[in-house]
C-alpha cells in the first residue's frame, strides 16, 4: 500500500553525511526533504525553493549556523521560515543565543526520532496558521481580492523585478462612476453586492499569472500589470471596463448611464528608465499618475480609461 505523504517541504542543513541520513530517515513521511552540507548551498536551496521548515546545524564547514539564520532573518523573503537548531553542544547559552536570533527550536544530538518528529510537527502547524493569519491580513473580506498592504507589497516586488529585467509595468486606477448616488439609492447591502460583482469581473479580465488586482478606499481598484507598455495598459483597462458594462448592474443615480459604469487612469513605468528605483517612492509617483489619468477620465466623460504621462522620480 503506497505511503501517504505529509504535504510540507523541509531543508536539512548539516555537514556530516550521516546526520543528513538519520535525519531523512526520520523525516521520510515529509513530502519533500531536501538537504544542504554547507551554509551557502542551504541559502541557494531557500532562496530557490522556499522550505515550509529549515533543520540547520549549529556548526557547519564554511559558516556558523547562527551566521546562516541571521542571513535567513536578513531576507524578508526567507525571513519567516521557521528555523529549528540541531547541535551536540550543550552549552545553554547557544540555546539561548539561537532562539534570540529567532529560531523557533532547538534540538540536541543524539536525536530521539519521536522527539524530532514532533518538534517538526509542531512547528509545521503553527507555521500554517501563522501563514492562514498573514493571509488573512491582506485580503479584501467582501470582494476576496488583496487588499491595500497586499498591493504596496506586489507593486514594490514588481517595480524592482521590472527594474532589474527592463521591462515596462503598467499600473491601472479603477474607479466606478457615480458610486456614492448608487449606494444612496439602493442601500448599503446592494452596494456591496455591487462591489463583489465589479471585483469579480475585473478579476475575470486579468489573463495571465503575473497580473494582479487589488481593492483600495471603497469603491476602486488598483491593477499591476508586468511587462506590459502603455498601450497594453490601457487595452486591459478598457476590457476592465467592458466587463464592467456587460455585468448590466442596474444604476439610476448615474448621470451617464443606466447601468454601473467604470472608469480609469493608467500610468507606466519604464524599468529601463530607471535602473535603480526606490520601489515605495516610485510606486507612490506611479498611484498618483493614475489618479491624475482617472481624474482626466471622468473629466472628458466618464466609462472610459485615460493614459497619463509616465511620471518622472
Amino acid at each position: 500500500m503506497k505511503k501517504t505523504l505529509i504535504e510540507a517541504s523541509l531543508l536539512l542543513v548539516d555537514d556530516d553525511p550521516t546526520i543528513i541520513q538519520v535525519l531523512s530517515r526520520i523525516l521520510s513521511d515529509y513530502s519533500s526533504v531536501r538537504f544542504a552540507t554547507t551554509g551557502a548551498d542551504a541559502l541557494q536551496l531557500a532562496d530557490e525553493e522556499r522550505p515550509d521548515l529549515i533543520l540547520l546545524d549549529a556548526q557547519l564547514g564554511d559558516m556558523s549556523g547562527l551566521q546562516v539564520c541571521e542571513a535567513l532573518k536578513a531576507d524578508l523573503a526567507l525571513a519567516d521560515i521557521p528555523v529549528i537548531f540541531v547541535s551536540s553542544l550543550q552549552e545553554s547559552e547557544l540555546e539561548v543565543a539561537v532562539l534570540e536570533m529567532g529560531a523557533v527550536d532547538f534540538i540536541r544530538k543524539p536525536f530521539n526520532a519521536s522527539q524530532v518528529t514532533a518538534r517538526v510537527n509542531m512547528q509545521l502547524k503553527l507555521k500554517r496558521l501563522a501563514d492562514d493569519l498573514r493571509q488573512l491580513s491582506r485580503v479584501d473580506a467582501l470582494t476576496a481580492l488583496p487588499n491595500e498592504r497586499a498591493l504596496d507589497e506586489q507593486l514594490a516586488r514588481e517595480l524592482l523585478r521590472g527594474a532589474e529585467s527592463k521591462q515596462s509595468l503598467s499600473v491601472v486606477l479603477v474607479d466606478i462612476d457615480f458610486f456614492k448616488s448608487f449606494e444612496a439609492m439602493y442601500g448599503r447591502k446592494v452596494a456591496d453586492a455591487c462591489l463583489a460583482a465589479v471585483a469579480e469581473g475585473v478579476r475575470r479580465s486579468l489573463r495571465r499569472p503575473g497580473d494582479f488586482a487589488a481593492r483600495v478606499d471603497g469603491d476602486q481598484f488598483v491593477l499591476v500589470l508586468p511587462d506590459t507598455p502603455a498601450d497594453a495598459g490601457l487595452h486591459v483597462a478598457n476590457r476592465v471596463l467592458e466587463a464592467v458594462e456587460a455585468l448590466d448592474i442596474a444604476h439610476l443615480g448615474s448621470d451617464i448611464s443606466r447601468h454601473v459604469t467604470c472608469s480609469a487612469g493608467v500610468a507606466l513605468f519604464d524599468g529601463a528608465a530607471h535602473p535603480e528605483p526606490e520601489a515605495e517612492a516610485s510606486g507612490e509617483l506611479l498611484r498618483r499618475a493614475a489618479a491624475e489619468g482617472l481624474a482626466q477620465a471622468k473629466q472628458a466623460g466618464h466609462a472610459q480609461a485615460c493614459l497619463i504621462a509616465t511620471p518622472a522620480e
